[in-house]
């Protein structure tokens, strides 16, 4: 988990309204291959996760990051992580809604000392009548993919263009929970931060966030995986102190695809 140890807030409101949607349906498929360790419902939920992420990808080209790669691969160990490939899954599924799912197929395939689960399926995909602005970029850095408790984050921050920032902290294996880190005794959760031109001229502001350790965290794991998700907003807009995930992305989907750039850092916290 994070506290922050300083930044700056706005005060603000935004309000959007949802414009005409359409919708289409994709065939895609999904595979997840599994050993002992997991079990055959599992892995078919994260095939047929996997295969709505691909269905959403044929509609909004989206793909898995070069960053979330390297956190998955640089804090387990392995090519292929259960738990990473979850997270990495959960949150693809933010870009687009899936209306409903039809013609689900499972079969279950021995590959050679492990298992695979394949499935297919038609995805009833809802197309946004709005794309990204490809004007309004945001980049996001952090320094490395582990922590410890007490390690300064150095959240660093570009805009092409002034941007209302909200930071939250994911703790996806503990409840799914989204966390907003607001400047203390900010109060009724509507501080956001604007990004303006720093004396440089540039775009740009670091945020001092400080690892801290979770009240959820009740067993004996070594490492926990989280999440920093940056949120920059064309115009200020209020958040709640935490949310479900799924309510999360749910509010996310309000905002229009051209007034908001999403990212998101994996990296995992040590005791």
């Amino acid at each position: 988990m994070i506290s922050i140890c300083k930044s700056w807030f706005f005060y603000g409101l935004f309000a959007c309204c949802l414009g005409n949607t359409q919708a289409e349906i994709v065939r895609a498929d999904g595979e997840y291959l599994y050993g002992p360790e997991t079990s055959q419902s599992a892995a078919c939920k994260l095939a047929e996760d996997k295969a709505k992420v691909a269905a959403l990808a044929s509609i909004f080209g989206e793909a898995v990051s070069s960053e979330e790669q390297q956190f998955c691969n640089a804090t387990t160990g392995k090519q292929s992580d259960s738990r990473c490939e979850f997270n990495r899954v959960a949150w693809s599924l933010v870009e687009g809604d899936i209306r409903s799912v039809l013609n689900l197929k499972k079969r279950i395939e021995p590959r050679g000392d492990a298992t695979a689960c394949l499935v297919s399926l038609d995805a009833d995909v809802i197309i946004p009548s709005k794309r990204p602005d490809p004007n309004f970029d945001v980049k996001l850095r952090i320094k490395q993919n582990v922590y410890r408790v007490g390690d300064d984050l150095a959240l660093t921050l570009e805009s092409t263009e002034p941007a209302y920032l909200a930071i939250f902290n994911w703790l996806p294996n503990e409840n799914n929970k989204v966390h907003r880190i607001a400047k203390p005794g900010s109060g009724n959760g509507s501080d956001l931060g604007l990004l303006v031109k720093n004396s440089e001229g540039r775009l740009s502001t670091e945020y001092a966030l400080v690892a801290s350790w979770s009240d959820l965290y009740k067993d004996e794991k070594r490492l926990y995986d989280e999440w920093l998700i940056v949120i920059a907003t064309k115009k200020p807009l209020k958040w709640l102190s935490a949310y479900d995930l799924d309510d999360f992305k749910a509010k996310l989907r309000e905002i229009p695809l051209d007034e908001r750039r999403v990212l998101r850092r994996g990296y995992q916290l040590a005791r």
